[in-house]
C-alpha cells in the first residue's frame, strides 16, 4: 500500500515535470517576451507614483494618472477591438512603442503634462499588448492542462517583482529616476527588437498602428457610438467576477505603493515591501492551478481566493501600524494572485472557440472595472477620505467575486 502510495506520488511529480517541460519548449518564446515586459514594468513602474510624489504632485494627481492607465485601454477594446486584432505583430510591436516612449516622457515631462500623456502611452500599451499576447496564450493552451500552464505565465510577473523593485529601489537610491526610467526603456526596446529583430526600424510606419487606433475611435466614438466588442457569450456571474477584479485591480494600483510608501518612508524600504507581497501566492499559483486541472473545479478555489483576498485587503484598510499593515496584505496578495490566475483561465474554458473575443471581452470588462474603482478612489480623495477607505472598497469587490460559478 505504501508503495503504491509513493509510486502515485512518483507519478504527480513526472506531470508537473512535464508541465514545467512543455512551458520551456513549446511556450519558450511567449514567455521570453513577458520576462521582459515584466523586468521593465516591475523595475521602474512599482515607483511611478512616487516619482510624481517626488516631483510635487499629490495623492489626486496620481489617481488621476493611474484613472488614463485605465480609461485609455477601455475605450480601444471598446471601439477600436478590430484594429488591434487585425494584426497582431503590429499590434505588440505598438505596444512596446508606446510602453518605451512612456517611460522616457517620464524623464522628460512635468507638472499635468506628467500625470496626463505619459498614462496614455502606458494605456495604449495595456490594449495592444496583454490582447493578442493573451490570445497566443489562449491558442497554445489546451483545456487539458490549461490551469498550470495559465498559473505559470500568472507566475512571471510575481516572480520578478521578488527581487527587481529591490534593484529599481537601489538604483533610484545610488543615481536616479531617470536613469531607472532609461533602462526601463532600454529593456522594452530589446523586447521590440526580439520580437521583430532591427527590421522593425525599416518599416517602422507599417508596423505601428496608432493612427488606425485613432481613426477607429473617431468613426466609432464621433456620432453614432458604436462599439466594435461583442459582450455576449460570457455569463453575467464571470462578467460580474471580471469586473471586480477590475475595481480591486484599479484601487491597489494607486492604495498600495502609496499607502506602503507611508509606512516606508523611502524607495527602498517600499522595494522590500513590493518584494514581500509579490511573493506570497505566486508559486502558490502555479501548484493550485495544476491541482484544478486534475479536480476540474476551478470556482470553487477562486470563491476562497477572493473571500480570503478581500478579507486581508479589508484588514490591511484597518491596521493601526506596519506591520498589521504588512502581514494583512501578504495575505491578501497570497490569495488574490490565485483570483486573477483562475478567473482568466474560467474565461478561455468558457470562450474555447472564441479565443479573440473571450480576451478582448476580459480586457474591456477589467479595464470598466479599473475605471470606477479609479472615479471611486479620487470622489473619496475630494471629499479629504484617506487611500485606506479607497482599499476597504477594493477589498469588497474582491470579495464579491465568490458569486462567481
Amino acid at each position: 500500500m505504501g508503495a503504491l502510495r509513493l509510486s502515485g506520488a512518483g507519478m504527480q511529480i513526472s506531470h508537473f515535470k512535464h508541465y514545467v517541460l512543455e512551458l520551456s519548449h513549446r511556450h519558450g518564446p511567449l514567455v521570453i517576451v513577458q520576462i521582459l515586459v515584466a523586468l521593465g514594468n516591475t523595475m521602474a513602474n512599482s515607483f511611478a507614483l512616487i516619482y510624481l510624489l517626488r516631483e510635487g504632485l499629490g495623492y489626486l494627481e496620481c489617481a488621476v494618472f493611474i484613472l488614463i492607465c485605465a480609461l485609455v485601454p477601455l475605450l480601444l477594446t471598446a471601439f477600436s477591438s478590430r484594429t488591434i486584432v487585425k494584426n497582431f505583430p503590429a499590434s505588440i510591436n505598438t505596444a512596446f512603442v508606446a510602453l518605451a516612449g512612456y517611460y522616457i516622457l517620464l524623464i522628460l515631462l512635468e507638472g499635468w503634462y506628467l500625470v496626463v500623456i505619459p498614462p496614455m502611452l502606458f494605456g495604449t500599451y495595456i490594449a495592444t499588448f496583454w490582447v493578442p499576447y493573451n490570445t497566443l496564450v489562449m491558442h497554445i493552451t489546451s483545456r487539458k492542462k490549461r490551469g498550470a500552464i495559465v498559473g505559470m505565465y500568472f507566475l512571471i510577473f510575481p516572480l520578478l517583482t521578488t527581487v527587481t523593485p529591490l534593484l529599481g529601489g537601489v538604483i533610484i537610491h545610488l543615481y536616479s529616476y531617470d536613469l531607472l526610467f532609461a533602462l526601463s526603456a532600454a529593456v522594452v526596446l530589446a523586447d521590440l527588437f526580439y520580437v521583430s529583430g532591427l527590421g522593425v526600424l525599416a518599416k517602422l510606419r507599417e508596423r505601428i498602428i496608432i493612427p488606425e487606433l485613432l481613426q477607429s475611435l473617431k468613426v466609432n466614438l464621433v456620432g453614432k457610438l458604436q462599439m466594435d466588442l461583442d459582450l455576449r457569450g460570457v455569463g453575467l456571474r464571470l462578467k460580474w467576477a471580471l469586473f471586480a477584479e477590475g475595481i480591486q485591480d484599479g484601487i491597489f494600483w494607486v492604495a498600495i505603493p502609496l499607502i506602503s510608501f507611508e509606512y516606508a518612508k523611502t524607495e527602498i524600504s517600499l522595494s522590500g515591501y513590493l518584494t514581500l507581497f509579490a511573493f506570497w501566492g505566486a508559486v502558490m499559483t502555479v501548484a493550485l492551478g495544476y491541482l484544478s486541472d486534475r479536480i476540474k473545479d476551478r470556482a470553487h478555489i477562486t470563491r476562497i481566493g477572493a473571500a480570503l483576498g478581500g478579507a486581508g485587503a479589508i484588514l490591511a484598510a484597518g491596521a493601526a501600524n506596519a506591520e498589521g499593515y504588512v502581514s494583512a496584505m501578504s495575505m491578501s496578495y497570497f490569495f488574490i494572485a490565485i483570483v486573477h490566475s483562475f478567473l482568466f483561465t474560467m474565461l478561455l474554458d468558457k470562450m474555447e472557440r472564441l479565443k479573440k473575443k473571450g480576451v478582448l471581452v476580459r480586457e474591456f470588462l477589467l479595464n470598466s472595472g479599473r475605471t470606477l474603482g479609479m472615479l471611486t478612489t479620487i470622489s473619496f480623495l475630494l471629499l479629504g477620505w484617506n487611500l485606506s477607505a479607497a482599499l476597504a472598497i477594493g477589498g469588497v469587490a474582491m470579495a464579491s467575486v465568490v458569486v462567481v460559478r
